[in-house]
């Protein structure tokens, strides 16, 4: 967020100029961005015992053991930025630039009762309210502008076309599950869920008793349908940034204020195929055949996906038709400070406050950071955050001499891997980019 020389500034806040004159990204590699946050990893599901791999639902270990890894509200997200074509210049006053980019969001949050009941079940009610998942995925074409408006503060826009490629949600308002008998279950559920996906139908339903002996239509995941998919929405999208200079004010000289609210925007989906269970009170068989071989505590012998479809048949979503909607963006709010070293003005530290605005899958983080540009074509930062997602240590490196530009960074370190090479942490972040600028540095 601080780097003078970073060619995608623009992104985090439009006002943000670049000190060349232009830039070209190279096609698919000039910006990839790709964050994990969240208090759930690898580790809370996969422990070992008896020195073998195993997953916390082996009856072999202990209960509180086997869930200390969870919380009551257990959440993650994931966040994929990929700029397929983008340019920068110069003109009409201003910075100006032009961007297509593929844009990827998934978070999900999940109750302590839903893995208290995974690994052990016990004559008691559970509690799976809060539920959820909301994923999203579109291409945005995005036109900005940044100009100084006095010699103090600068302002920017960019105007972002939104081209809905897919979404899924699920909510789960309320939701208990009462284990009246070993051989039933039975679940009262207030949930919803949406499949935006042009050419998408929940297909034929299946008939489920209810605890009244009525029949209930509910939805059969096994039998839904995907027929010519396309193009399934279409949105308007709006970044605002502004930078304050202190210094220019007369007032504290290398000071920076600045902010910037990012994706303010919808997308409006065509055909939104809509599932909900309002309240119905459900009766299936139990759990009774999903057990986990505690002898070799191999994972992939766990029945996961016999486990889900028991899941998704407690929920008993009923079909509801298909809609047209719009749906709001996740909005992110972006506020910093910088200040320049007085005794080595290639030296500054910077505070970076970003709110992520998403109902149940809101977030907040605050970043410190240290940044040195010991010559005009390097840059170097290292930064420590935290917040609602827990603290981490980030880092990034610029090179950008004339005509080259390549950059590369962490947010959220990722220090520790499985043997698979997947993070074992909760939280992991890496942008990645190569570009072409041209022009001389002005700093």
């Amino acid at each position: 967020y601080f780097l003078d020389g970073y060619t995608y500034g623009h992104q985090l806040n439009p006002a943000k100029d670049y000190d060349r004159k232009g830039y070209v990204s190279f096609p698919f590699l000039g910006n990839f961005n790709l964050g994990m946050t969240g208090n759930l990893s690898l580790t809370d599901f996969l422990m070992f015992h008896d020195n073998k791999l195993t997953t916390f639902m082996n009856p072999n270990i202990p209960k509180d053991e086997a869930l200390s890894g969870f919380s009551s509200s257990n959440h993650t997200s994931v966040d994929l930025r990929m700029d397929l074509i983008g340019f920068g210049f110069h003109a009409w006053g201003g910075f100006n630039t032009f961007n297509v980019t593929m844009r990827n969001n998934l978070a999900m949050a999940v109750p302590y009762g839903m893995f208290e009941a995974v690994k052990e079940l016990g004559n008691k009610d559970y509690d799976f309210s809060g539920l959820g998942m909301d994923a999203s995925s579109w291409v945005e074409l995005g036109l900005g502008h940044s100009r100084q408006v006095t010699d103090a503060i600068r302002v920017g826009g960019k105007v972002k076309v939104l081209l809905g490629a897919a979404r899924a949600m699920l909510n789960v308002k309320n939701a208990q599950l009462k284990l009246s008998a070993p051989e039933k279950w039975t679940l009262v559920a207030d949930a919803e869920a949406e499949v935006s996906v042009k050419g998408f139908d929940w297909g034929e339903s299946e008939m489920t008793k209810l605890e009244n002996g009525t029949e209930y239509e509910q939805i059969d995941f096994d039998n839904m349908n995907l027929e010519n998919p396309g193009l399934g929405g279409w949105g308007l999208g709006f970044d605002l940034g502004a930078e304050w200079d202190l210094g220019e004010q007369g007032w504290l000289d290398g000071m920076k204020v600045s902010a910037s609210v990012l994706d303010l925007g919808f997308i409006s989906w065509g055909e939104t195929s809509m599932a909900y269970n309002k309240g119905k009170e459900i009766t299936i068989d139990g759990f009774n055949d999903i057990q986990v071989d505690g002898e070799t505590g191999d994972p992939m012998e766990n029945k996961p996906d016999d486990l889900g479809d028991r899941f998704t048949e407690l929920l008993a979503l009923q079909d509801g038709g298909v809609q047209s909607v719009s749906r709001m963006l996740g909005v992110t709010l972006n506020v910093g400070v910088e200040y320049e070293m007085p005794f080595y003005k290639k030296l500054s530290v910077g505070l970076l406050s970003t709110t992520r605005i998403q109902g149940k899958y809101t977030w907040n983080e605050e970043r410190l950071s240290a940044t040195i540009s010991p010559v005009k074509w390097f840059e170097l930062s290292a930064n420590v955050g935290f917040g609602t997602r827990g603290t981490s240590f980030g880092w990034v490196a610029n090179i950008h001499p004339r005509g080259f530009n390549l950059f590369v960074g962490m947010d959220h370190t990722i220090t520790s891997f499985s043997k698979q090479y997947i993070p074992l942490g909760s939280n992991g972040g890496i942008t990645f980019g190569i570009n072409i600028p041209f022009g001389k540095s002005s700093k």
